[in-house]
């Protein structure tokens, strides 16, 4: 019995030190990386147990929490595109009052969502489980350039018109042809016209929150309290759901300012032969999502080498921060050099290789103090620019407190 006891304590400690080692981690503003448990929110302040203490941290001074839990590749349901990018993996219910009603997956719980039309970008009445499926779609719809809501039906081809609404058995939209209503079941997806799209983002303290199931979302509020998250979407919903289903949390609008959000001064490129690229704010540089060692990212910077991206810092910034990697759409090709450039002098250099499941790398983090200009460079690696698509994955800038 005594043995049992013995074996039973050395099971548990060992447990537990497992379960703390691969806790979660906060990464705070000042370079602190605090490994843990994420114990409470509340009133913007995180509280955060390590084995040594428990510390409170604004929520303007952290860059993001990570709780150590696998991101979802084959969510299932529908989905709801936002437009400021936000995804909702839903059941999609029916449309009413210049509203979609929607039920979450991950918390079936929770009330029907009402979400307005004027923030949606697109709706899938059934989302995709292979991820070749998901990027095609996502990339189609990053490049959309028509002036009017789009209606995909399952069969490959799509109407134009004006959305009217849906039910459980019919979509109606109005067109050329005049009122039209068609069997929902032969809907795919449909997206709305970006000129009627109307969703600004505030500038004050907000979060971005990733369940487990993929949705990704921006709430205005958060509060965490006995392992049970509470918050409240930009468009007014709740939102509540234990913290088992969260994978992480980004505060916005505190001394963290993604790099994406802001415009280049410059951007340079030099083709290989003649081909012309550009570069993508949130995307890969082909329009589809930011996605490195099978992980993908919600911000960050796509381009294609040989490239150059400038920045203007005007001495306002403290740190800068970043991954990098070759994007997974390559399928493990690409070869590139990059590099970091402060004031024209180079404080970072890499080979970067695209290799299956290769997660990004991590760039140590740059002191900016007093500089005025940042470069993020690529240049031709070792097979010229052969799928030299590269991300530059969560890239941030710390101001100065």
């Amino acid at each position: 019995m005594r043995l049992s006891f013995q074996l039973f304590l050395i099971c548990f400690l060992f447990c537990g030190m497992d379960r703390f080692v691969a806790a979660e981690v906060l990464e705070q503003t000042n370079g602190t990386v605090l490994q843990g448990t994420l114990l409470q929110i509340d009133q913007n302040q995180f509280q955060f147990q390590t084995e040594t203490a428990i510390h409170t941290v604004p929520a303007a001074e952290v860059i993001r929490v990570t709780l150590g839990k696998p991101q979802a590749n084959s969510p299932r349901g529908g989905l709801v595109i936002l437009a400021n990018d936000d995804r909702i993996h839903a059941e999609i219910l029916y449309s009413e009052e210049e509203s979609i009603l929607v039920r979450l997956n991950s918390c079936p719980e929770v009330d029907k969502w009402k979400i307005p039309l004027e923030t949606i970008q697109a709706v899938f009445f059934q989302w995709p489980a292979f991820q070749k499926s998901q990027v095609q779609l996502i990339r189609k719809i990053a490049q959309l350039k028509k002036k009017s809501d789009l209606f995909y039906l399952k069969n490959g081809d799509f109407l134009e018109g004006e959305f009217l609404g849906f039910d459980a058995r019919t979509f109606r939209f109005d067109s050329n042809a005049g009122e039209t209503a068609v069997p929902r079941s032969g809907i795919a997806y449909f997206c709305f016209n970006p000129e009627l799209i109307n969703f600004p983002q505030p500038n004050e303290l907000r979060y971005r929150i990733e369940l487990t199931d993929g949705t990704r979302l921006s709430v205005s509020s958060l509060v965490l309290n006995k392992s049970m998250i509470a918050a409240k979407t930009l468009f007014g919903a709740e939102l509540k759901c234990k913290l088992d289903q969260v994978v992480s949390i980004t505060p916005l609008g505190g001394l963290v300012v993604p790099l994406a959000q802001l415009e280049p001064s410059e951007y340079q490129f030099t083709p290989y032969f003649n081909q012309q690229w550009g570069w993508r704010r949130n995307r890969n540089v082909v329009a589809g999502p930011l996605r490195v060692g099978d992980r993908e990212y919600a911000t960050g910077l796509g381009v294609h080498s040989a490239a150059e991206l400038h920045y203007a810092l005007d001495g306002k910034y403290k740190a800068f921060q970043t991954e990098v990697g070759i994007d997974d759409s390559t399928n493990g090709n690409g070869n590139v050099d990059v590099s970091v450039l402060v004031d024209q002098r180079v404080v970072y250099q890499q080979t970067v290789r695209g290799t299956k499941q290769m997660s990004a790398t991590t760039v140590p983090r740059i002191d900016l103090s007093g500089a005025r200009e940042l470069v993020l460079k690529v240049e031709f690696g070792k097979n010229a620019d052969i799928q030299d698509l590269v991300d530059w994955c969560r890239p941030v800038l710390i101001l100065k407190k």
